[in-house]
């Protein structure tokens, strides 16, 4: 039962006066300061991590626009934030511009302000997209970004006021932040006898906000109260029952508040058409558990499942709704011996708040005629593909279950949902499908977070140095049982960055392919491709790709990650790694099971990385392990000791990751530019064709300065705690 995902629904009348609105929220002041000092808590106890120069947002000044409008985006929450100069989307028709005054005395931009006008053309369609910013720091993150036929507005104050609410305009989407321990409040016109929806995103762009919403009447009586979780929103729709203005209530569901904390709510009237912050008429795919959902999934929530037993065809592709009740549904069918059948349920993977469980039994003869049919039980499955490596959780509470037919017959499917105690007013829909088995994989792939806890993920751009190294880990939902191993390499790489393929072992269910740039890479910014495939040939699959949306902190104790749209991958034209490690000598390693092998480690050592490295193993193979090696800060060579134990024999990748401390200058260009200005201003300043100008030419020096003075920071050495991957080497485990 996951209580987190529920909506309630209540519909108890309630009279509100301004007395009673002042009591309820003295009273549970401290209830909310005991919330918000829990947070603050878990923020100091987050492990502290110092990585390499890789922008990161996490907020923008507007999540979303208007078809045919342009307006100015800022980046408002986020690291590294330094010289953003463009953007990335993932539509065509959103286009961004850097916008920037030149400097006085010259026709050079202010590339340190990273004022980006933003233009939606009118032929984009409605529904959710995905930016990212590029900058000094590579290439952020995505964030989700809503396109609106409807205005779109910023409301950069809202009342925390009952008595005087904020007007919602009419068919507009509103952008604000929820204020930490604060309701805001709404008002907007209602016709009697109307049916009108209320629609709160938040999950759905990206913010940490858990959306709660109030509804009250005319009469100032609470008429319903919906809220969202940490991967659902919270709507409501309605009838008025009478006219006049209503209110309503929105809140972060814990009262926390911030610039991480943005919300979208728009208010229509029912005809018939779909919401703007819909992205199609289906759930929620950005899901990262609905990795091994089809991409032409299509989802009609519209039908419903019959009372009874319904006979049914094979193949079946059926949609439908879980009873109110705990109650079965029941699919009768028929097949033949041999027959081998795959039974699949979509529900949980793609939004909804259900747990189900499917059993499939054979129907065997009565042994008299008034008797019921006897049922033997074939299949009984319940939760299936529980894969996490801590960071991406890929577990499901969708039952698939693969089932060999031992006789020509009758059969029968049931279902139900033992999430009984959801309480909701709305049935909760899912798709079964019964097909012939197609042995396959699915492939998830996301940028690793670079530090040695996994707890201390949390979202990252691209900035792969020249000389140096990223991570992305790789890995595989198994379907229809499928078994064999699997060959992963990354296509499309920019030139001068290089990726050995990996092996996902048969006994495996995950991977990592180091990324490494040459010292002579170009700059560039560019989508990459991670691809599987048998290691026969016979099947291959593009990986969908994962990104963390949020690292743990503000009260939440765990990572949430999602699918995006597209893998970019930014190298730096400037910025060269301190330190480049590689595993092994580019041939294949073979030792015998049980024994251990010594594998070479060298270290490339550039300005900056002069410290002691310690290299663990990371994800080794099972039953293998090593020691901790450590290469003293003068050294550039060394030997990792793996040991095999009872390690299966098979071909498997090998990586370690190394600790260690740099020096890195973050930005010393920005003061080789800011000096240089300033050289340039002091010539015309000497110059006396230029005496007219002499006060503006002065002022300018005194901005110069204090452009100098902050610029001086960015060019001083900071040292950094990091984690090197080395590059993958090739193991292989085999008999004695």
């Amino acid at each position: 039962m996951v209580i987190d995902q529920f909506k309630r629904v209540s519909v108890q009348p309630l009279i509100i006066s301004p007395d009673s609105i002042f009591n309820h929220r003295a009273g549970s002041f401290l209830t909310r300061c005991a919330l918000l000092i829990g947070a603050w808590l878990a923020f100091l106890s987050s492990p502290a991590t110092a990585q390499f120069l890789a922008v990161e947002v996490r907020s923008f000044s507007q999540a979303g626009g208007q078809a045919g409008t342009s307006f100015n985006l800022k980046a408002t929450s986020g690291t590294n934030l330094d010289e953003l100069a463009t953007l990335i989307s993932t539509h065509p028709g959103i286009t961004a511009r850097f916008d920037s005054s030149p400097r006085p005395f010259t026709d050079q931009p202010r590339r340190d302000e990273g004022n980006l006008v933003v233009s939606i053309q009118p032929d984009v369609p409605p529904g959710r997209y995905e930016i990212s910013l590029v900058g000094r720091h590579g290439v952020s993150n995505p964030r989700a970004f809503i396109v609106t036929r409807h205005p779109f507005e910023v409301v950069s104050t809202v009342s925390h006021s009952f008595e005087a609410p904020t007007p919602l305009k009419e068919k507009t989407l509103s952008q604000a932040k929820a204020t930490p321990a604060e309701i805001d409040y709404y008002e907007f016109p209602a016709v009697k006898g109307e049916s009108y929806k209320v629609d709160l995103a938040c999950h759905r762009i990206d913010s940490r906000m858990i959306g709660q919403i109030t509804l009250f009447d005319p009469n100032k009586r609470q008429v319903m109260l919906t809220r969202g979780s940490d991967e659902s929103d919270a709507s409501l729709t309605f009838r008025a029952k009478t006219e006049g203005t209503y209110r309503l209530a929105i809140h972060d569901f814990t009262y926390r508040g911030g610039d991480e904390f943005p919300y979208q709510i728009i208010v229509q009237s029912i005809d018939g058409t779909r919401s703007e912050m819909q992205t199609s008429a289906g759930p929620n795919k950005w899901l990262s558990r609905a990795a091994s959902v089809s991409d032409d999934l299509t989802w009609q929530l519209e039908s419903s499942a019959a009372s009874g037993p319904q006979r049914v065809d094979i193949p079946l592709s059926f949609v439908g709704h879980f009873p109110e009740d705990p109650t079965d549904t029941v699919f009768q069918f028929s097949a033949s011996k041999d027959e081998l059948l795959v039974f699949e349920l979509i529900s949980h993977r793609v939004g909804q708040p259900t747990d189900a469980r499917l059993m499939v039994q054979k129907i065997e003869s009565a042994a008299t005629g008034d008797s019921p049919p006897k049922l033997k039980t074939l299949l009984n499955t319940d939760d299936s593909q529980a894969i996490s490596d801590g960071a991406i959780q890929l577990a499901t509470k969708d039952p698939v279950g693969l089932l060999k037919i031992p006789e020509t017959g009758d059969y029968q499917m049931v279902l139900r949902d033992l999430d009984v105690g959801r309480s909701l007013s709305n049935q909760q829909s899912f798709q079964i499908h019964v097909r012939p088995a197609n042995p396959r994989f699915d492939l998830v792939a996301y940028r690793v977070y670079p530090h040695k806890d996994v707890n201390a993920s949390q979202p990252a751009g691209s900035k792969l140095f020249r000389g140096g190294s990223e991570v992305i880990r790789v890995m595989v939902i198994r379907q229809d049982g499928w078994s064999g191993p699997i060959q992963v390499n990354v296509e499309e790489l920019p030139p001068g960055v290089n990726a050995k393929p990996a092996i996902i072992a048969a006994n495996q269910t995950q991977t990592q392919i180091t990324l490494t740039a040459n010292e002579n890479a170009a700059k560039s910014v560019r989508k990459i491709r991670v691809v599987g495939q048998s290691v026969d040939g016979s099947f291959k699959a593009t990986a969908k790709t994962a990104i963390l949306t949020w690292g743990k902190g503000a009260g939440r104790d765990f990572i949430r990650s999602r699918l995006t749209d597209q893998f970019l991958l930014a190298v730096s034209e400037v910025d060269v790694s301190p330190l480049t490690i590689d595993l092994g000598n580019g041939e294949p390693i073979e030792v015998k099971k049980g024994q251990a092998i010594g594998v070479p480690v060298k270290l490339i050592r550039r300005d900056g990385g002069k410290a002691n490295v310690v290299l663990r193993a990371r994800d080794f193979p099972p039953g293998a392990n090593g020691a901790d090696l450590t290469i003293a800060a003068d050294a550039t060579d060394g030997t990792f000791q793996v040991k095999t134990g009872n390690t299966p024999p098979g071909t498997y990748s090998l990586w370690l990751q190394a600790e260690t401390k740099i020096k890195v200058k973050p930005n010393p260009q920005r003061l080789e530019r800011a000096q240089a200005y300033r050289a340039q201003l002091q010539s015309l300043q000497e110059d006396p064709a230029r005496a007219a100008e002499l006060e503006a030419i002065k002022a300018a020096i005194v901005e110069a300065d204090k452009a100098i003075e902050a610029a001086k920071a960015l060019a001083a050495d900071r040292e950094l705690t990091v984690y090197f991957p080395t590059s993958n080497a090739t193991l292989r485990v085999v008999e004695p």
